[in-house]
């Protein structure tokens, strides 16, 4: 699987933008990573998937419900 390489990465708890602070995968981050795994969709939705996963787990550590619009910023724009 390729890393993922982009300025545009994930301030872990709060899964915004280190760079832009909006939400993150930000647009940015999303047309890089879009780029990066042009020639391996597949990979990019592994990836997306595991860091969703992730993100579940921070955004709900503190006991918060499973933020709604997960699906729609991490796996919904995986082409």
């Amino acid at each position: 699987m390729l890393v993922p390489r982009t300025e545009h990465l994930p301030a872990r708890p709060s899964w915004d933008c280190l760079v832009c602070d909006r939400s993150w995968p930000c647009a940015n981050a999303k047309s890089d990573l879009a780029g990066q795994y042009e020639r391996f969709p597949a990979n990019l939705a592994i990836y997306m998937a595991s860091v969703m996963y992730d993100a579940v787990e921070d955004l709900t550590a503190t006991g918060e419900p499973t933020p709604a619009d997960l699906y729609e910023r991490f796996l919904a724009w995986v082409g």
